[in-house]
């Protein structure tokens, strides 16, 4: 347990701060204000990812189409595609890896919706693929990479780098900036909420 107190923890601590700070704001923005033109179209967000961000794409749905949820007015749709095992498992072994969120996508998305890549690489040719297909059939493209974005960030409409040196952190700079954006969503929900039960009064005979 005393190596929980090493100089390494420390230092792991302090470059992920840093980090933090590094993070783009406004390509965060540009990430949020697809998302809200997404919930006001009633359109879908589709995220994915492997390993770690495998992870980070199902806490990303969870999170948006829960937590932002209130009475009375339309939720956020998100869907994790890496959450179906049967399908994963299907579309690799009879069609190859590469395509398992792709030929998922053909079968749920349309035009309007949202693509979420999720890579620290930017290279996952699986995540390369569904962001081609989003682009090729009217979806929007977001990404979460890191430092450099890799491939994948010519094939998006925004993303946001994780400018960080270990894999590790920039794991933890991709959730860090869902919640920031879950937490963003929330307000456009609640905003929405107000607007709704406005035009409900104003619509009461007098």
């Amino acid at each position: 347990m005393e190596r929980l107190g090493t100089l390494h923890t420390y230092q792991y601590f302090n470059s992920l701060g840093r980090s933090l700070k590094a993070v783009s704001v406004a390509d965060l923005r540009r990430v949020a204000a697809i998302f809200e033109t997404a919930y006001s179209s009633d359109r879908t967000m589709y995220s994915c990812g492997n390993g770690g961000s495998a992870a980070t794409a199902s806490h990303f749905a969870v999170d948006m189409s829960k937590n932002t949820r209130l009475p009375g007015v339309s939720p956020v749709r998100a869907v994790s595609l890496v959450d179906h095992v049967p399908a994963l498992t299907a579309w690799a072994n009879d069609v190859g890896y590469e395509e398992v969120f792709s030929g998922q996508l053909a079968g749920l998305g349309v035009p309007g919706d949202v693509v979420v890549g999720i890579s620290t690489s930017g290279n996952s040719p699986n995540v390369l693929r569904a962001l081609t297909y989003g682009r090729e059939h009217g979806m929007t493209t977001v990404g979460l990479f890191g430092p450099t974005g890799g491939r994948a960030r010519d094939l998006c409409d925004a993303w946001v780098a994780a400018p960080a040196d270990s894999i590790e952190e920039q794991e933890d700079l991709h959730m860090t900036m869902i919640h920031v954006l879950t937490r963003h969503m929330r307000e456009v929900v609640r905003e929405s909420s107000g607007a709704a039960i406005a035009v409900a009064v104003a619509g009461e005979p007098r």
